[in-house]
């Protein structure tokens, strides 16, 4: 992009805001626009308080909660969301989406274009980094079909489908298309063309394929030059070529970030996903050391919070964290055994995460899982989290906005990104 070009875009590319389902994509995608967006905060969309902070916002990243919602709730609640956001100003606005493809997608897209008075969407929910691609359409996790892995047992939002334009078209009322990776090698102008000749058959959706970080950055440079009116859908890959390529170039240091709490006891890792990946770092990072792993019962969770097993959890939790690092995990489920309600569950484990930190105030908070993070900053009133760096590759990490626990550092994670190691770099970091 030429310096004429790459100015324009910087004038018209901030502002940004994101929109997604869970709070854990809206952090790790959010935090990818920070170099356009700064300071860039954290939010729940459904709280209905407004979207005015000091410092004013640059950018936000809000989070709905609508992925275990049917299409038509999802959208009835993306709607006021979406009008809400282009109603405070925010010039440009990207719809996250799953890079596992759970949750309403064709509906919640649908509902922000409604909202913009956008008329078509250009999705790529690919991020190879983290083994996410789209190849002739379907859509796959480390090499395999999303449909096969074990996102389809997912408990809220299983996936049954992998070819990505048939999927989006289940929960879509407007019509969807694909364009193959080798449109894109064609190069920007060829991949125009084909884009065009789809939008004026009355094609509403346009899915891509993306194997490699270039053909992201192919569909980036089609939304910025030729198609700047449509809305960008996808995950933290696509927001990051698209970053890439806008993003001014640095004309000093960086902001500095706002005061932080005294230190507090250990850091409190909360893992309430049900990814088996996330189950894998945990168990990882407890066996190095230094960590004490609390395993919660679900059924208690679930149960009255005085029960004794819960206070005895809560005792033993509480007398480790003031001097090390605790990580609350979830057993797996065992074999014909019923999963436990996944809202109820998320609502009893931030019941313990409260009691345990009014105990024993920690020196931060690690969440995974969307649910699980969302549920949490509520029970601890946080009006937000403002979002400071990446930490690595699809974790982002900031300080509480408000409330009584403001400037309390927080990391989020999905449950299923990362390797093996994830959590140990993490730690590593943050020491």
């Amino acid at each position: 992009m030429g310096e004429g070009a790459r100015r324009k875009a910087d004038e018209s590319l901030r502002g940004w805001a994101v929109i997604a389902d869970d709070l854990t994509g809206a952090a790790d995608t959010g935090i990818q626009f920070l170099p356009l967006a700064s300071p860039l905060y954290l939010v729940d969309g459904r709280r209905g308080d407004g979207l005015d902070f000091d410092p004013e916002p640059g950018g936000i990243a809000v989070y709905t909660g609508t992925r275990a919602l049917p299409a038509r709730r999802s959208a009835a609640v993306l709607l006021p969301v979406a009008r809400a956001v282009a109603r405070a100003g925010f010039r440009r606005v990207y719809k996250k989406i799953d890079s596992a493809l759970r949750g309403p997608i064709g509906a919640e897209i649908e509902a922000v274009l409604e909202a913009l008075g956008a008329q078509a969407s250009l999705i790529a929910p690919a991020f190879p980094a983290q083994g996410r691609t789209t190849e002739d359409g379907i859509h796959r996790l480390h090499g395999r079909p999303i449909a096969a892995t074990e996102m389809a047992r997912d408990p809220v939002f299983p996936v049954r489908e992998s070819r990505l334009a048939a999927w989006i078209a289940h929960t879509a009322a407007k019509p969807v298309a694909h364009l193959p990776w080798r449109v894109l090698a064609e190069g920007e102008e060829a991949a125009a063309r084909a884009v065009a000749r789809l939008l004026g058959e009355g094609v509403v959706h346009i899915c891509f394929d993306a194997l490699e970080e270039r053909h992201l950055e192919a569909i980036a440079r089609l939304f910025l030059n030729r198609f700047p009116e449509a809305l960008p859908c996808g995950s933290a890959g696509l927001a990051a070529a698209i970053v890439r390529l806008a993003a001014p170039r640095p004309s000093g240091p960086p902001e500095a970030p706002p005061p932080s709490r005294p230190p507090g006891g250990g850091f409190l890792w909360v893992c309430g996903s049900a990814s088996e990946r996330l189950r894998a770092q945990a168990e990882r990072l407890c066996e190095a050391g230094g960590v004490h792993g609390e395993t919660l019962s679900a059924a208690a969770l679930c149960g009255p919070p005085d029960a004794a097993g819960v206070q005895a959890a809560l005792e033993r939790a509480a007398e480790r964290l003031a001097r090390m690092d605790v990580l609350l995990r979830l057993p797996p489920p065992a074999a014909g055994q019923e999963r436990a309600d996944p809202a109820a569950l998320a609502e009893g484990l931030s019941r313990f995460v409260a009691a345990l930190v009014a105990r024993v105030p920690p020196r931060g908070l690690f969440l995974s899982g969307g649910d699980t993070a969302a549920a949490v900053l509520e029970r601890l009133e946080a009006r937000a989290v403002r979002l400071e760096r990446e930490l690595v590759l699809g974790v982002a990490s900031g300080r509480i906005a408000g409330g009584g626990w403001d400037g309390l550092a927080v990391v989020t994670k999905a449950g299923s990104f990362g390797s093996p190691e994830t959590l140990l770099e993490v730690r590593r970091r943050i020491s």
